[in-house]
């Protein structure tokens, strides 16, 4: 099986939301297709979608990694069909150890482009393959999930919030997560006061991202103090994500439990993260997000490795709210699954009749990732 033709091209989110940190007006994502000479079973396309927040990798894609994987002469497994791993080597080769960041991404949405593809040419769904593959056959029977949103936005205030975390509990969900620190810690607690409010008082419900807003140890134990009172689920990215000592001073204050990892986008990185970061393997969770971790294969190893230093399964559950880390949380039986709720958002939700009860999603049954039954995503991808 061979690589006959890859599309890349950037796609504007250009949505109004925005957390602590950037904005989403101007933010863009790479959409990919990969179309595959699969002999007997025809010509396949594999379709992939990057990840939110670190923008399009075009240039990446397009001029050192899609020619790679159009120059090999074969990606076939052993048994002959598609090999997502082999496809991940030849775009690899001659690339050094570190400075993953943009690259990582790049690597991870033609990597997903490839499970996609191979998935298909199985005539399975992707997480099916990944548990095939990477688990001994054993997956999630439905998969649990949470509902992410809150963002801030113009003119936005409590009720507008309030309306939205409605809106998800009418859907099916049972946690959900908002975002705080844009102003303060007075602000922070009238939106978490807000929400729990909803929820019946149940901090174990509310989880807050606050998107690596702190800087100093003192901002990080104000906010713990701030926030200890109302037993949130996670306090989420609390400051940068390479500022080890500032998460072990969160994590040496805070009895509560700390999310982070999306930013870190390798076996390495979170190597360190897990050594140096202070983090409890009993509550805390990690959050590198397969797609902007050079897609599955690399995240296979993380998973691996968490285990081999002692972290459970149940601990991980990936930041962005896509579809493939939705397949590889089900396929790998991972802790959770993000869902980017708003249905007016490009990535919103699932595919088309995937459904959420009493915050579990059912498993679908599309062949490969799915985007052909995600209606705003297919209507991007469809023209490629």
């Amino acid at each position: 099986m061979r690589v006959t033709d890859i599309r890349e091209k950037a796609v504007s989110l250009s949505d109004p939301m925005s957390n602590a940190g950037i904005s989403y007006l101007q933010m863009t994502a790479s959409a990919v297709a990969i179309d595959i000479d699969a002999g007997e079973k025809g010509p396949v396309t594999g379709y992939g979608f990057s990840s939110v927040g670190r923008y399009a990798q075009s240039g990446l894609i397009t001029e050192r990694f899609a020619p790679r994987l159009r120059a090999a002469e074969d990606i076939s497994g052993v048994g002959g069909g598609l090999d997502p791993v082999r496809g991940w080597a030849v775009m690899m080769a001659n690339e050094k150890p570190g400075g993953d960041g943009d690259r990582a991404g790049a690597v991870g949405v033609l990597d997903m482009a490839l499970w996609d593809a191979a998935a298909k040419i199985e005539g399975i769904p992707l997480w099916q393959l990944l548990s095939e593959r990477f688990n001994e056959d054993k997956a999630h029977e439905r998969v649990p999930v949470y509902a992410a949103g809150g963002h801030y936005y113009p003119h936005g205030d409590l009720t507008a919030l309030t309306d939205e975390i409605k809106s998800y509990l009418d859907q099916g969900y049972e946690r959900v997560k908002i975002k705080c620190g844009q102003n303060g810690l007075e602000d922070d607690c009238e939106r978490i006061e807000a929400v729990l409010a909803l929820l019946g008082g149940n901090g174990g419900r509310l989880a807050v991202d606050v998107n690596c807003i702190c800087s100093t140890s003192g901002e990080v134990q104000a906010m713990a103090d701030a926030y200890a009172p109302y037993g949130l689920a996670w306090i989420e990215e609390p400051g940068h994500p390479h500022d080890f000592d500032l998460l072990a001073t969160l994590a040496d204050h805070y009895d509560g439990a700390i999310a982070t990892g999306e930013n870190l986008f390798s076996v390495s990185e979170t190597k360190n993260l897990m050594r140096y970061g202070g983090l409890r393997s009993d509550k805390d969770l990690i959050q590198v997000d397969p797609a902007l971790s050079y897609g599955v294969v690399e995240y296979a190893n993380i998973v691996r490795l968490a285990e081999a230093m002692d972290w459970p399964r149940s601990q991980i559950v990936p930041h962005a709210g896509h579809l493939l880390a939705f397949h590889t949380v089900a396929g790998l039986k991972l802790g959770g699954h993000e869902i980017a709720a708003r249905p007016d958002f490009l990535l919103g939700g699932l595919q088309e009749g995937v459904t959420v009860d009493d915050g579990y999603a059912a498993l679908p049954e599309t062949p490969g990732v799915g985007f052909e039954t995600h209606q705003k995503l297919w209507q991007v991808l469809s023209e490629l």
